[in-house]
C-alpha cells in the first residue's frame, strides 16, 4: 500500500478514537457532527486564498438553499462558474467539510464555485435534495451575473453522493429544457446504486474510508422504502445519456466504487459523450480532498485541465 495512504489510516484511527461507534451506527445528526469534526481536522487545512468568500441563499422550491460562493484571485469581474455538489452519502457532508477542495478546485480552473448545502437525509429524502441541486442550477445560469458568473461558461461537480447529484441534475435539467453546462466533473460517484460490482466486493468490507456497511445505511437514508433505485435519478447509470456535456471521472483502485466509475465512463463513451476517466493507484475513496496525499493535487491538476479546455 502507498506509505501516504497507510499514514492516512493511521490519521483517521486517531481523530476517531477508540472505540468509537462508526458512523452507520450513529443517529445522522451524531453522525454530522462526528464527519465535521474529523474532516475539518484531518482535510481541510492550508490550501489557496480565495480574493473573496461568500454566504449567499439561492431560491428553491421549499424556500432558501444555502450555499457558499468562492472567488479565486484573478477571477476578474466575470469568469466561468462552477456547481459544486460534495459528497457524505446524501447524508453527511456541507460546504465546510469541502473547503480546502472547492478552494482548491477555484483556483486551478480559475472559476467562481457555489458550494451548494442541498438538503439532508433523511429529513430530506429523495428526490429533495436532487430538486436543489437543480434549482441551484437553474439560479446560476439565470442570477449568476451579479455575483460575476459567466451563464455561458457554466460548469458542474461533485464527489461521491455528489457526483451522482451532478449527473442526475444534468439528466433533469436535460428533460426540463437546460441550462446547460460545458463540462462536468466526478469525483468517484455514486452512479449504480448496487453493491454487486466488482469494486464494492473487493473493497467492501475493508472499511477503507468507505465500506458497504456505510453505502447500504446512506442508501436507505436517502431512498428510504421508495424502491427507485432503477429510478435513473437516483441511480444515474440506468439514464440515457445522450446529449450530456463533456465529462471527466477520477477514481481510485481501493475505492469499492471504483467499478461504478468505470461503468459510467463506459455508458457516457457509448452515449456519444466525450469522456476522460483517471483511475488513480492506491487512492481509497475520497482522496481527492486529502491534501496529505500527492495524488490529491495530482487529480485536481487533471480535473481543471480537463475543464479549461472546455470553457
Amino acid at each position: 500500500m502507498n506509505p501516504q495512504v497507510a499514514q492516512l489510516i493511521e490519521v483517521l484511527k486517531s481523530l476517531q478514537g477508540e472505540g468509537a461507534p462508526p458512523l452507520w451506527q450513529l443517529p445522522p445528526q451524531d453522525a454530522r457532527l462526528a464527519a465535521d469534526s474529523m474532516i475539518g481536522a484531518a482535510f481541510n487545512d492550508g490550501g489557496p486564498t480565495m480574493a473573496d468568500t461568500q454566504e449567499i441563499e439561492i431560491p428553491g422550491r421549499r424556500g432558501a438553499i444555502e450555499a457558499r460562493l468562492y472567488v479565486p484571485e484573478g477571477a476578474g469581474r466575470s469568469s466561468p462558474g462552477l456547481l459544486y455538489l460534495h459528497g457524505g452519502g446524501w447524508v453527511i457532508g456541507s460546504p465546510d467539510t469541502h473547503d480546502r477542495l472547492t478552494r482548491e478546485l477555484a483556483a486551478a480552473i480559475g472559476a467562481r464555485v457555489v458550494s451548494l448545502a442541498y438538503a439532508l437525509a433523511p429529513e430530506h429524502p429523495y428526490p429533495e435534495g436532487l430538486d436543489d441541486c437543480v434549482d441551484a442550477a437553474r439560479w446560476l445560469a439565470a442570477h449568476g451575473e451579479p455575483f460575476g458568473i459567466d451563464a455561458g461558461r457554466l460548469l458542474i461537480g461533485g464527489d461521491s453522493a455528489g457526483g451522482n447529484l451532478a449527473a442526475a441534475t444534468l439528466l433533469r435539467l436535460r428533460r426540463e429544457t437546460g441550462p446547460t453546462f460545458r463540462a462536468a466533473m466526478y469525483l468517484y460517484g455514486a452512479f449504480a446504486l448496487t453493491h454487486d460490482t466488482p469494486s464494492m466486493r473487493a473493497w467492501g468490507d475493508r472499511d477503507l474510508i468507505l465500506s458497504l456497511k456505510v453505502m447500504e445505511w446512506f442508501r436507505q437514508l436517502y431512498l428510504g422504502e421508495a424502491g427507485v433505485e432503477s429510478d435513473p435519478f437516483a441511480a444515474p447509470l440506468n439514464g440515457d445519456l445522450r446529449g450530456l456535456p463533456p465529462s471527466v471521472l477520477a477514481v481510485g483502485t481501493l475505492d469499492p466504487l471504483r467499478s461504478d466509475s468505470e461503468l459510467f465512463a463506459a455508458a457516457l463513451a457509448k452515449a456519444g459523450v466525450d469522456v476522460e476517466l483517471h483511475i488513480f493507484d492506491d487512492a481509497p475513496h475520497a482522496f481527492a480532498q486529502i491534501f496529505m496525499l500527492d495524488m490529491a493535487a495530482d487529480a485536481i491538476a487533471r480535473l481543471s485541465t480537463f475543464a479549461r479546455a472546455r470553457l
